[in-house]
């Protein structure tokens, strides 16, 4: 029982030491002693604080040495005539308000034993145009530099792993920061308005961006997402109209309302593959956005995420099935624009809610050809071939000829996938003759140069009536290689080089110069 009253009592003269820490002046400062622990805590004065002000690492009162080890919360507000600090290196804490509203503070040098700066610690100090953070620190409080529009360098040491809510917000004049990896959060609102600044990199240790961190920076034309972030918060970059493209890493699962909401610039994105949900407004009113290709793990997608979105001109979703659309997803998009779908999925999406509103639903690697007829551009050896869509038409079917020979038929369904190849001429080079379908426009390869071929393209429903046939001729570049007829066994064959070999060519048939037929 002793013992306990005992620790009791030391306790308790230790509490009433410091709760009657004596305020004092030392030289052109006042602080608050600790005689317990012999340290001293810079503290505010009746008379503000004005000119140049260094904060020593110690000081002396009556015969003792005391440790300044921390700057009062408030202890430096609204000294407004206050122009330069610099803080001793035995300080390890900033705190609240400390320089808050210190109008006329330029320059700010702090000790490298800081470890945290308090919440509107420079809160509006206005004329102040650089800052260094140093290494020791490793939280800056919410507002530290709120305001502080004339901040034009900040320099983040590598040890902060938290940068509080408003810590930068509208720093307008500041052109660049630096994030160092050591940062794994930052507040809402971190760096809003900073509307001088151009690019910023979110380092692999930041798992989350805060909601409106960066909105209206309307300066920022590059921003670099780091691939540890899982979510990107509400009104994110909302209003960065300087912003032209953006990769959202795979690492994300969500992107929140409005988080891209009004980037008039932004003509291109890319959604990673571990997106679930799409917030409302997400892309809303991103107003040169061209196109927008969404994943297969998207679910849902919130309202008006992509309204008045006007220029786009296609839309890619790799989801087997369709996303959840709350309303007006695609509000004032063109619904004649191609959308793209998984093949097998078309049916669904020509069926759900909003997504049937596009008249143009295409299976994915479809590129339907802008042409009112059959057109075809041949190169030495390739031929690209396209054909209009034919309303009603359940086959394409293409046939190619050489010389009235049938070459090769193609077959492709409603959707431009194609469904059947069948090639009737023999193989040239010991390659055969190949196509590349690409839905309503494809590639024939390894035919002859300085060759004429013909085409035929028949449209047909599902009863097999014909809908629309065109038919034409195309000639390869170049001359042709056939450069001697010859006469094999009373037959006229052509004697040709194919890639600096001698071949024959008799009837559809091709043979080696010993005479053996080339498969």
């Amino acid at each position: 029982m002793r013992k306990k009253l005992f620790t009791l009592l030391l306790a308790v003269a230790a509490s009433i030491g410091t709760m009657f820490a004596e305020k004092v002046q030392i030289g052109d400062l006042y602080y608050n002693l600790d005689a317990t622990n012999q340290t001293a805590e810079v503290t505010s004065s009746s008379d503000k604080y004005s000119g140049a002000i260094v904060i020593p690492s110690s000081v002396t009162y009556n015969s003792k040495t005391f440790s300044v080890t921390s700057i009062g919360g408030g202890a430096f507000s609204y000294c407004r005539s206050l122009t330069s600090v610099t803080i001793g290196n035995s300080v390890t804490s900033i705190g609240d308000e400390a320089f808050a509203y210190c109008s006329g503070l330029t320059s700010v040098t702090i000790g490298n034993s800081v470890t945290s700066i308090g919440e509107s610690a420079f809160d509006n100090c206005t004329a102040l145009t650089s800052v260094t953070i140093p290494n020791s620190v490793t939280s800056i409080g919410g507002y530290a530099f709120r305001e502080c529009t004339g901040l034009t360098s900040v320099t983040i040491g590598n040890s902060v792993d938290s940068i509080g809510e408003y810590a930068f917000y509208d720093c307008s004049s500041m052109s660049s920061v630096t994030i160092p990896n050591s940062v794994t959060s930052m507040g809402r609102y971190a760096f809003a308005w900073c509307t001088s600044l151009t690019s910023v990199t979110i380092p692999n240790s930041v798992t989350s961006i805060a909601d409106h961190a960066f909105s209206s920076c309307s300066g920022l034309t590059s921003v670099t997402i780091g691939n540890s972030v899982d979510s990107i918060g509400s009104n994110a970059f909302e209003g960065c109209n300087s912003l032209t493209s953006i990769t959202i890493p795979n690492s994300v699962t969500s992107i929140g309302y409005a988080a891209f909401y009004s980037c008039d610039c932004l003509t291109s994105v890319t959604i990673g593959s571990s997106v679930t949900s799409i917030g409302g407004r997400a892309f809303g009113d991103c107003k040169i956005l061209t196109s927008i290709t969404i994943p297969n793990s998207v679910t849902d997608i919130g309202e008006y995420a992509f309204a008045d979105c006007r220029s786009m001109n296609s839309v890619t979703c790799f989801a087997t099935t369709p996303p959840q659309l709350d309303r007006y997803v695609f509000e004032e998009v063109d619904k004649s624009i191609p959308l793209y779908a998984p093949v097998g999925s078309i049916s669904a999406y020509k069926s759900a809610n909003q997504w049937k509103d596009f008249s143009n639903i295409l299976p994915i690697g479809a590129q339907p050809a802008d042409v009112t007829t059959t057109t075809v551009t041949p190169s030495a050896t390739t031929a690209d071939i396209a054909w209009p869509q034919v309303t009603g038409a359940a086959t394409y079917t293409i046939e190619i000829k050489k010389n009235g020979e049938l070459i090769c038929t193609l077959t492709f369904n409603a959707e431009g996938q194609l469904i059947s190849i069948t090639f009737a001429a023999p193989s040239r080079n010991n390659a055969p003759q190949q196509t590349q379908a690409a839905g309503f426009a494809f590639t024939v390869t390894s035919l002859d140069s300085g060759t004429t071929y013909s085409y035929t393209m028949t449209a047909k429903d599902n009863n097999g009536n014909v809908l629309k046939t065109e038919s034409g001729t195309f000639t390869t570049t170049g001359e042709s290689q056939g450069f001697e007829n010859v006469q094999v066994n009373n037959v006229q064959c052509t004697k040709v080089v194919r890639d600096g070999q001698i071949f024959i060519l008799r009837g559809e048939k091709v043979y080696s110069i010993t005479g053996q037929e080339v498969k």
